[in-house]
């Protein structure tokens, strides 16, 4: 093999062990899943627009679903109601 076809099978290893690990953990439910909600919800919470949720997003917790760019962010309640009440 030489260095062109190494580099294309590690792209491709590395690629189906995101995939496994991806849907793992997607199957595992955590037990705060019910606490937490998407950007729509956490928007509503507090009470801004969804569109500027997105710009300030960092300065909460949270995850990213998916394995696009596009992906589905969630936040705790708890802590979006924790940072509303300071």
């Amino acid at each position: 093999m030489d260095k062109k076809e190494l580099n294309q099978l590690a792209d491709m290893l590395a690629k189906k062990t995101a995939d496994i690990v991806i849907k793992q953990l997607q199957e595992f439910h955590y037990p705060e899943a019910s606490e937490m909600v998407d950007s729509n919800e956490a928007a509503k919470i507090l009470g801004i627009s969804s569109n500027y949720l997105r710009t300030i997003k960092d300065r909460f917790p949270h995850v990213k679903v998916g394995d696009n760019k596009q992906g589905r962010i969630l936040f705790r309640r708890a802590d979006l109601l924790a940072n509303y009440t300071k």
